[in-house]
């Protein structure tokens, strides 16, 4: 009898836990797997009313059936791995989602949001701006001579002085500013609520601080980096009709202009784009 009863017991811690992983991860879970979950709980914890009936009819009688007792606890084991197993291969799903999603939103080298991600953010800064009726500053971002830090020092560390410049630009930012890497050693850097007043001070003090940082690569000889940053800002009261994709070009192509516009005034400077800022033909814009 007693027997019976350790097997029904263990059977019903077996059928508990599983049940309490089925409720936790219903609640933890992506909205696609929710109602799975929900409906395995709520199966399980139906058979732990199967597992309390036979221990209470072992009492009052006496009797048992030593057969349904044996086979209850390895079924009750099996769930219990089962839900232990799916848990497991979820939670690999999730991480591997995160690890793709963050791949996806960041530069793997920078460290800084990717180019996918920083034009979504200027998209919505978009959208956002017109509803508040707030400007926002879209800054382009170019090392000088780059080409040069390559050539003499070698890619590895060219890649290594991209991450610091990464590094020193957030430094200088605001926390509600964003910087996403585009292509090659050019940066895109928004900065939402922002007047053409504040937006040079804060241009300008990036400059001044890359100029004058030191950058922590490999190379035994220290490499310092110049930056030359083309500014546009967005006017909220401006086309407020046209599609925001539309939008969005233009912000780019000035914001590449004004950041050539500075290159050809000599690099190591901040420069705006105005509408009376030509467009540079290729014979005009200077090489790296």
């Amino acid at each position: 009898m007693y027997i019976a009863i350790g097997l029904y017991c263990l059977s019903l811690l077996c059928q508990v836990f599983a049940s309490l992983i089925s409720l936790s991860l219903f609640r933890h879970s992506a909205t696609i797997y929710r109602w799975g979950w929900l409906f395995l709980a709520t199966g399980l914890g139906l058979m732990i009313g199967r597992r309390i009936g036979p221990i209470f009819h072992i009492f009052e009688s006496g009797r048992f059936n030593l057969l349904d007792a044996v086979l209850s606890l390895p079924i009750s084991g099996f769930l219990l791995l089962g839900v232990l197993g799916l848990r497991k291969i979820l939670i690999k799903v999730d991480n591997n989602q995160l690890t793709l999603e963050t791949l996806a939103q960041f530069d793997p080298l920078t460290n800084s949001l990717s180019r996918t991600e920083i034009l979504y953010r200027v998209s919505e800064e978009i959208d956002r701006s017109r509803r508040n009726k707030h400007s926002f500053a879209l800054l382009e971002m170019d090392i000088d001579h780059f080409k040069n830090v390559n050539d003499q020092f070698g890619h590895h560390v060219g890649d290594e002085v991209l991450a610091d410049l990464v590094r020193h630009s957030k430094e200088t930012l605001r926390s509600i500013d964003a910087i996403g890497r585009v292509g090659g050693e050019e940066f895109l850097i928004l900065l939402p609520e922002t007047e053409a007043k504040g937006v040079a001070q804060i241009a300008e003090r990036l400059r001044e601080h890359v100029a004058n940082a030191e950058n922590k690569t490999s190379s035994p000889t220290p490499v310092r980096i110049t930056i030359s940053i083309g500014i546009t800002i967005f006017n909220p009261n401006k086309n407020s009709r046209i599609e925001r994709g539309i939008v969005l070009n233009e912000l780019m192509n000035e914001a590449d202009l004004a950041m050539y516009k500075a290159k050809n005034e000599g690099r190591n400077r901040v420069a705006f784009w105005s509408a009376s800022t030509p467009p540079l033909r290729g014979h005009d814009i200077k090489t790296e």
